[in-house]
């Protein structure tokens, strides 16, 4: 019988803690009964008040997210507060909540692999401990590429910056990516493409003449969400995916 303690344990197998950041808090987030049956498991970015009505609506009794439910240490839950109110949410609906950040991104086959892989990267090899840098194979029109990956990942550039001529050499770091700028410019990159960045940053491609995309950090991380629903698969337990949706939760 697979239970939620054992599935938790699988899971660490299979998503290393070795590959986390020192800072990170991931892993069991809430655990309201380690011993019970997995019914089904919810796969979603975040563990948000959506995702946990529609984990119980279909009868999940875990939730496994890329983000830390609970990141910042909590002295209590107090349902004031919008992560206490989700902790409490997920206790009184018997649903686990299981989280894998940063060691998900660094991880072979984790987030920044499937990036790489959905915006075309030829043989990306590791960039900084978690992203991945890569050569399209041809020049590209830096238009061109970003209409391209707008395609791909179903989503506009929030803000670009065409100073690096065509796209040939992409350094790429999912999620907030902003401090990255100079390292991706070291490392040969024409091209530096992340979910959230600072206006210093864009100065900063701009200043050393390099091409810079910001997309959203949910476009840069959904991609991984079919690869866990299939790790979570081989454990033998049913899985639904949960998708942001932007009018759902954020009414625009």
């Amino acid at each position: 019988m697979l239970t939620v303690d054992r599935l938790a344990q699988i899971l660490d197998e299979m998503i290393p803690k070795e590959y986390s950041e020192p800072w990170d808090n991931d892993g069991r987030m809430v655990i309201p009964d380690g011993s019970a049956p997995v019914q089904s498991v919810t796969v979603a970015l975040d563990a948000t008040t959506e995702a946990i009505k529609a984990a119980a609506a279909e009868g999940s009794n875990v939730i496994v997210t890329h983000h830390p439910l609970v990141f910042e240490p909590m002295k209590s839950v107090d349902t004031a507060d919008a992560v206490g109110r989700r902790v409490a949410m997920c206790i009184r609906n018997g649903v686990a909540v299981l989280s894998y950040h940063t060691r998900l991104d660094s991880m072979p086959g984790g987030v920044n692999d499937c990036l790489a892989e959905a915006i075309g990267l030829a043989e990306a090899e590791p960039f900084l401990p978690f992203g991945r840098i890569g050569s399209l194979g041809r020049a590209v029109p830096f238009a061109a590429f970003a209409d391209d990956i707008s395609d791909r990942l179903g989503e506009k550039p929030m803000f670009a910056v065409a100073r690096g001529g065509d796209v040939r050499r992409i350094a790429l770091v999912s999620g907030g990516g902003k401090g990255f700028v100079r390292a991706a410019y070291d490392a040969g990159a024409d091209t530096y493409l992340t979910g959230e960045a600072s206006h210093a940053a864009f100065i900063e491609a701009a200043e050393l003449g390099m091409n810079m995309i910001c997309m959203t950090h949910h476009a840069t991380e959904r991609v991984v969400l079919p690869a866990l629903c299939d790790m979570i698969g081989d454990t033998g337990a049913q899985v639904a995916l949960f998708d942001f949706d932007r009018e759902n939760e954020y009414g625009i």
